[in-house]
């Protein structure tokens, strides 16, 4: 039931509308009036209006406003209007704004599809002039999270980026190798799709932990096919192929290894393993498909930039 103090009605009582509505709220929720010690506690005490009266919206009108002025108590519904209505317990600001929570539970649904459903509702029932809709929870947090991670993902690959321009001392073989890693996101991105897993937090961090261990792949390929090149005198394309043949199962080695260690996790075996599920997912569909780029689309790519004859001079 809302309430509506008639201002005219009170103030000719000597009463404002603050002061009709903290005599009711005494009434109905009770006033501090001292305390009672009993043997080592203290129970405070409240004085209200008995139950009646504070649950039986027929009778709240006859409940007495005593006024000052007169030193008489007047009933309620000589100074206010009632009316049926649906009334906030509370009022919450942000910003010097009224605010209002809409909150819901997505349990058991992906938390993009419970987004999508929102949003679809929200652009068929735009709100009204004057109302600003903004969608925080989880659905903001994720969103921060991500901005935080595509810094890292580019901190990542600029570290990576100086450490082999001061292995290769040139630019041209770290780009090679950094190119490979957007193609093998694809494999990420696929096997997150097949497995109808969303792109969340934890696979995007195992995005960012494939960028190392798709650079470390070519690291062990083009440092091998330099280190031929130097001490051998071989042109690029004897030397890569050569790198190729020795290298092929070290980088399988590492490859299985890491592939095999992530199982349990995209399994979902073992406790807590669900959470890094997704993380698993990535780096096993994006490693499995660098690990042919790594052997057939690097060297390519380094022979197209440098040419088949380029040679480096012979090591003293």
């Amino acid at each position: 039931m809302a309430m509506v103090v008639r201002s005219g009605e009170a103030s000719r009582l000597g009463l404002t509308p603050k002061d009709v509505s903290a005599a009711v709220s005494g009434a109905l929720l009770g006033v501090a009036a001292g305390e009672i010690r009993l043997d080592d506690r203290s129970i405070g005490v409240r004085v209200r209006s008995p139950d009646s009266v504070r649950f039986n919206a027929q009778r709240l009108g006859a409940l007495p406003i005593f006024s000052p002025r007169t030193g008489r108590a007047s009933p309620l519904s000589s100074l206010a209007d009632f009316s049926t209505a649906d009334v906030r317990g509370e009022y919450v600001r942000e910003n010097q704004q009224q605010l209002v929570n809409l909150t819901a539970g997505v349990e058991g649904r992906p938390l993009s599809d419970a987004m999508a459903d929102v949003k679809a509702i929200l652009a068929a029932h735009p709100a009204p002039p004057g109302i600003r809709v903004e969608i925080g929870g989880r659905y903001a947090s994720q969103q921060e999270a991500f901005s935080a991670l595509l810094v890292v993902l580019a901190l990542a690959s600029l570290t990576v980026m100086a450490v082999m321009v001061v292995q290769f001392r040139s630019f041209v073989e770290p780009l090679v190798v950094l190119l490979a890693a957007p193609l093998s996101f694809v494999g990420a991105l696929a096997l997150l799709f097949v497995t109808k897993t969303t792109l969340n937090v934890s696979s995007f961090m195992g995005l960012i932990l494939l960028v190392g261990l798709i650079v470390k792949n070519g690291i062990i390929l083009l440092d091998f096919t330099r280190h031929r090149m130097q001490l051998s005198a071989v042109d690029l394309e004897t030397g890569i192929l050569e790198a190729a043949r020795v290298r092929l199962r070290p980088i399988l080695m590492t490859t299985l290894c890491t592939l095999f260690g992530l199982l349990p996790l995209s399994l979902g075996i073992g406790a807590g393993s669900e959470l890094q599920k997704p993380l698993a997912l990535a780096v096993i569909g994006g490693l499995t498909l660098s690990t042919p780029i790594t052997l057939f689309v690097v060297p390519v790519l380094l022979v197209a930039v440098r040419g088949r004859g380029y040679r480096l001079p012979v090591s003293v």
